[in-house]
């Protein structure tokens, strides 16, 4: 858990950059391009996302209320299965939104417009998950599953940028490194998860071991 804390808050300082920085500049280049249509595209997507994304989510509440269920079962194999089901989903919609969104802002992209396109796509792809990763924000200070693969999302988009930039990536291949990334980052949540709920179990008998 310590090393993954580290992790992250190696990554959380470009990261907080770019996310500060960088629609900013991007912004701000793109109108010097004349690029006005692109401005509006992402403007666009940072509206309709959160009623967008809301519903293409909604499929993964039934796995999570009976993860929930399970958990008020005390049936722990069932409640860590339908957790990772749903997260999974999860994931998956994450990698499916920002893939398309990146495809969207750099199919039509020339060589002096290719680096704002991409600067610029990466809020309107990641800023939507970090908006509902506030929302979901731990009160206690841990590390939420929806921070993990914000995180993740965040740090994968960059990967993809850097790798367009500087070699002839394939969509197919673009498609393959993000996703491999939030596979990752998958297991990291549910390892997370697991310790948690382990760390969890040994406070309450250590509790009960005290009260008798």
């Amino acid at each position: 858990m310590k090393a993954l804390m580290g992790l992250i808050a190696v990554l959380s300082v470009p990261l907080m950059i770019l996310n500060m920085l960088g629609g900013l500049v991007s912004g701000i280049w793109l109108a010097i391009l004349g690029e006005w249509s692109v401005i509006g595209g992402g403007i666009f997507l940072l509206f309709v996302s959160s009623w967008l994304l809301g519903f293409a989510l909604m499929p993964s509440l039934p796995l999570y209320v009976s993860a929930i269920y399970c958990g008020k079962k005390g049936k722990t194999f069932g409640l860590f299965c339908f957790s990772a089901l749903g997260s999974l989903y999860i994931y998956a919609l994450i990698t499916v939104w920002c893939c398309g969104i990146l495809y969207l802002f750099v199919k039509d992209a020339t060589v002096s417009d290719l680096v704002p396109r991409l600067i610029w796509s990466y809020g309107a792809a990641t800023g939507p998950w970090g908006y509902m990763a506030y929302k979901d924000r731990d009160s206690a200070g841990e590390l939420s599953g929806s921070a993990i693969a914000t995180i993740a999302s965040q740090f994968s988009y960059i990967v993809l940028m850097l790798l367009i930039i500087f070699t002839p990536l394939t969509v197919i291949g673009g498609i393959k490194v993000f996703g491999g990334v939030m596979l990752v980052a998958l297991v990291v949540q549910m390892s997370v998860a697991i310790m948690s709920q382990k760390e969890q179990k040994r406070l309450v008998e250590q509790s009960s071991t005290l009260d008798e």
